[in-house]
């Protein structure tokens, strides 16, 4: 026996036709109890057949399918080897060559299954096997469709909850861009020697995961390229549509952000990057548009960007926040960072613009700074002139363009849906310190409050 989970046994066996060993996987007979028996013969002869049509040297290989009277079998490859989970386990982070070049392969498995139409639905670190050699290969492919397939009603969670997309605890049909997502979590885990969700329940790991924005994974392992935080939070964007549409187009970006950084040792890997460098404000003032507004604006862990007007970017932010969420805030320091020394604002909104997936929100956030002169006066300003009809209920006292002010604010920690939340809070709130009071309430994460609180004048 090699291993054992919630939907069988796994036997090392020997194929006397053949000659040679394979893993044996079978399905626990009591599985096959309560007139569900056919149906679920079916599917998973069906998931079979369609993991043995994946013939990529990054995947597991299916040999054949049987039946007995009470249990069904996948005759697979056996990898000689490690499993992903027992050197993760092992604790710290990999190295980070060996970290790409083992989730490149992982990416190459999943865009090759992605196109002949297979989600597997449950990437983790215990479904990937690492060879003597170095070969990364995906297993489960058809079992995990099986155990999603038939093993729960329609509509239900379907994965590992330290893994799982946003979509995933939604109950929400699943496409490859979930399998991304769950990949993006065990590449955090390989760089970082962490999990980005890792409560201390299933429940408080789902609220991490549709609510929450992890730590950048520079924070947690300094000698990572900055340019990778960029890639990362964006795979591990909350809406679908945010993230990287394809396997290969995640592989791309993570070979344009490490670019040379994999061939360096860690106590160098940092010097890769210009924008990990903290620049020091020079004598030249900025001239135009960015004159108004005073200070650095300042972060966890974040550079100190002393050139740039603190109210501007915190008005860059909560528009670009208001289309992809809290991610906004990373993207904005890294976007600043890089042209720190040259404060300018349409490059600045040309950096951010191609972050926004759609074209709609795209032309929105860029026509929220067209008027150079006034974009960065006041954080009311900018909100203003997004505007919103019916931001608030006609029992309020508010005014629509406080409300979508508070709204934008809000949506630098929830993301869009702040101004659902802010709409309703209105209706609630006498005041619009009410109304920061109620909003504060809303973000879990204490110092993230904090801020909020801290920016909105509470």
């Amino acid at each position: 026996m090699l291993g054992a989970g919630a939907m069988g046994i796994v036997y090392r066996a020997f194929d006397p036709h053949i000659e040679r060993h394979v893993a044996l996987k079978t399905v626990r007979h009591e599985l096959f109890e309560g007139g569900d028996r056919s149906s679920l013969m079916a599917r998973l002869r069906n998931e079979a057949q369609a993991a043995g049509r994946l013939a990529h040297p990054n995947i597991v290989a299916v040999y054949d399918y049987g039946e007995t009277t009470d249990t069904a079998y996948i005759a697979m490859e056996l990898v000689s080897g490690q499993g992903l989970k027992q050197l993760l386990d092992a604790g710290g982070p990999l190295q980070l060559a060996t970290a790409l070049d083992w989730v490149g392969q992982l990416l190459a498995a999943l865009g090759f299954a992605h196109e002949h139409g297979v989600v597997h639905r449950d990437i983790k670190p215990a479904n990937l096997l690492v060879s003597a050699q170095g070969r990364l290969k995906v297993a489960d492919f058809g079992v995990a469709h099986v155990e999603s397939s038939t093993l729960t009603l329609a509509g239900a969670m379907i994965g590992t909850p330290s893994y799982m997309s946003p979509e995933q605890f939604a109950g929400e049909p699943l496409d490859g861009r979930s399998d991304l997502f769950s990949a993006a979590i065990v590449l955090y885990q390989m760089l970082t020697g962490v999990r980005p969700f890792a409560g201390a329940s299933h429940v408080e790991v789902m609220r991490q995961v549709m609510h929450e924005t992890p730590r950048a994974p520079s924070a947690c392992n300094p000698a990572l390229p900055p340019a990778l935080d960029d890639v990362l939070m964006r795979a591990l964007s909350r809406r679908p549509a945010a993230r990287f549409q394809t396997a290969d187009a995640l592989r791309r970006a993570l070979a344009d952000a490490s670019d040379g950084a994999q061939h360096l040792p860690p106590e160098r890997a940092d010097a890769v990057e210009d924008d990990r460098t903290i620049l020091e404000a020079q004598a030249v003032r900025p001239t135009g548009p960015l004159a108004s507004g005073t200070g650095s604006w300042r972060g966890d862990s974040l550079p100190s960007l002393t050139m740039w007007p603190a109210a501007l970017l915190l008005t860059v932010e909560t528009q670009l926040a208001a289309q992809i969420g809290p991610v906004a805030r990373l993207l904005v320091r890294r976007g600043a960072a890089r042209i720190a020394n040259a404060p300018d604002l349409p490059a600045l909104i040309a950096l951010l613009a191609p972050h926004v997936p759609s074209d709609k929100g795209r032309a929105q956030f860029i026509a929220a700074f067209a008027d150079g002169s006034s974009a960065g006066t006041t954080h009311g300003a900018a909100a203003s002139r997004q505007g919103a009809t019916g931001a608030t209920s006609p029992s309020s006292s508010l005014g629509v363009e406080e409300v979508q002010a508070a709204a934008l604010r809000l949506a630098v920690y929830l993301g869009p849906i702040a101004t659902i939340v802010a709409r309703r809070e209105a209706c609630h709130a006498a005041s619009l310190r009410a109304l920061h009071e109620r909003l504060a309430a809303k973000i879990s994460n204490e110092a993230d409050r904090a801020r909020f609180e801290r920016d909105v004048g509470l």
